[in-house]
């Protein structure tokens, strides 16, 4: 049964699209120079996707003298590329392909004029272009970029290389090490060899087989040939064919400079491992929000909403005689810029101090997050909260100006109500005080004697008098408790009121630009790692 989800099985078109998206993601986290040459290779990966998916291009590729126009002219059985005779050097380019295949669009994508067809019958697949490039070391520094530009574009690398020049370094620096991860679509061919014994061919073979080992091109075909004998040519088309084969069914060609790209861009970023640390939200968010609630200063808040409260209440329902004293008093909320007037809430400022201590808090947080990731997208994470914490004191003083701290005066019944019941206390008091009165002036000055009805041994009034104010008093302190109970439940709502507004602004101030650059380097992450 196949297995479907494997990284094989990705289509190469959608790994070069991941790839692009990549580049895209990673933006400056890439030097210019690096994301220029990386995006070169997905532009010409995707240019060669628009193109016919069965024609294969096979690139011969070698220094001066090195014999790849021989060779060239060999694989064919026809001279058809010139050889030099006093220094050997290609300096044109010639693409051969077969009659009637699609190999035109190809070879004006690169830019190949020069153009012939292969005869029929050399064991050669009908779907192969062999092209003679220039020489890798040529003179001419536009046939050196042109060679450079055509090995990016071929599917199919040959390295040609001769007995006195197998280890040129121009070849091995410039062109098969930086290749040598596109070792299911490269061939090396060691020509002349009928200049060699036997022992010493298999020396140079040996030779040039560690050679290529140190470029990290591992286990080469190296196919020993000669375009005099015709050593060693059907079996470099056998090679060939083979080849072509796998790069049409794989696009190995492609699958190796996208896979050779995400390598190298982890090994740019420093990123050691697949997976990134994780991030709990929840706890970031929540520890954000702890510190911005007290530097925005919501304890001392919700505190004197709650003692703001207890002194509007007491100014309604507190003891008479005391309440003229209390109305002297400040509001707590007024005392700190806070509470409903003419429609607006205005808001006390985050203190220099409290700020200072909360962009100490953010960037110790932002390490928490940054912690483990490669050191560029450390950096990412902390400009993300600089830029972030530089405006969230205002952000937090309109989060607290928007609080609703639910202290509203006229829906608050039962302060009338009490109100109420000690002006009954008072009115009783008053009238047996008037009783007593009334009963000491007739006395005094009516020498008329009133005989008062008592209840155990005292007078009606004076009960009334005593029982009056022993009444307020009760009323008075009934209401305390109820204010002081009613003052801590408003407190608190007051408290989660503030909370929910400074969570609300930490979400989208402070935790929605780190989530936003985690999920970006995440993104690119997993696309690596399907690459």
């Amino acid at each position: 049964m196949r297995i479907f989800n494997r990284i094989d099985d990705a289509p190469i078109d959608a790994r070069v699209r991941d790839l692009a998206t990549v580049l895209e993601l990673l933006g400056d986290d890439l030097p210019a120079d690096k994301r220029g040459e990386y995006t070169r290779v997905a532009d010409i990966a995707a240019d060669r996707l628009a193109l016919d998916p069965d024609m294969t291009v096979v690139a011969l590729i070698g220094a001066t003298g090195s014999g790849k126009s021989s060779l060239f002219n060999a694989l064919l059985e026809v001279d058809l590329a010139p050889v030099g005779v006093r220094r050997p050097t290609t300096t044109s380019i010639m693409a051969a392909s077969a009659p009637g295949t699609q190999s035109n669009a190809i070879l004006d994508w690169l830019q190949i004029k020069n153009r012939v067809y292969i005869p029929a019958g050399l064991g050669l697949s009908r779907d192969v272009t062999i092209v003679d490039m220039p020489d890798v070391d040529s003179v001419n520094a536009q046939n050196r970029e042109g060679a450079q530009r055509l090995a990016q574009r071929a599917d199919i690398l040959v390295w040609v290389v001769d007995p006195q020049k197998y280890a040129d370094d121009v070849l091995h620096s410039q062109f098969i090490k930086p290749y040598a991860k596109h070792s299911r679509v490269t061939i090396v061919a060691l020509t002349q060899v009928d200049l060699l014994s036997p022992g010493d061919q298999m020396v140079i073979v040996d030779d040039l087989r560690g050679l290529l080992a140190a470029d990290g091109l591992q286990n080469a075909r190296i196919v020993p040939t000669s375009a005099k004998t015709g050593e060693g040519i059907a079996e470099l088309r056998m090679h060939i064919n083979d080849t072509a084969q796998v790069q049409r069914i794989e696009s190995a060609r492609l699958k190796a400079d996208v896979s050779d790209v995400a390598s190298r861009i982890r090994s740019d970023l420093e990123q050691t491992s697949s997976v990134l640390p994780a991030v709990k939200e929840r706890d970031v968010v929540r520890d954000l929000t702890e510190v911005s609630a007290r530097a925005a200063g919501a304890p001392q808040v919700a505190d004197a909403v709650r003692r703001a409260y207890i002194h509007r209440a007491k100014k309604h329902v507190g003891w008479l005689p005391t309440r003229y004293w209390r109305s002297l008093r400040p509001d707590p909320l007024e005392r700190w810029h806070l509470g409903e007037g003419k429609g607006e809430l205005h808001s006390m400022q985050v203190s220099e101090v409290s700020s200072s201590s909360l962009q100490v808090s953010l960037r110790s947080l932002t390490e928490r997050v940054a912690q483990g990731r490669p050191r560029v997208w450390a950096n990412d994470l902390r400009e993300a909260a600089s830029e972030a914490g530089s405006g969230i004191s205002d952000d937090l003083n309109e989060a607290v100006a928007s609080s609703d701290l639910a202290i509203r005066d006229e829906t608050l019944g039962w302060w009338r109500f009490s109100n109420a019941l000690q002006w009954v206390g008072w009115l009783v008091a008053l009238i047996g005080a008037l009783w007593l009165v009334s009963v000491w002036a007739s006395r005094e000055f009516l020498l008329i004697s009133w005989d008062l009805p008592r209840f155990h041994e005292v007078p009606y009034p004076t009960w009334m008098l005593l029982g009056g104010l022993a009444w307020t008093l009760l009323v008075v302190l009934i209401s305390h408790f109820a204010t002081r109970m009613v003052a801590r439940r408003l407190g608190g709502r007051a408290a989660q009121s503030l909370r929910t507004s400074i969570e609300t602004t930490v979400r989208a101030k402070l935790w929605a630009p780190l989530h936003a650059e985690d999920q970006r380097q995440r993104q690119i992450v997993d696309l690596l790692s399907r690459l």
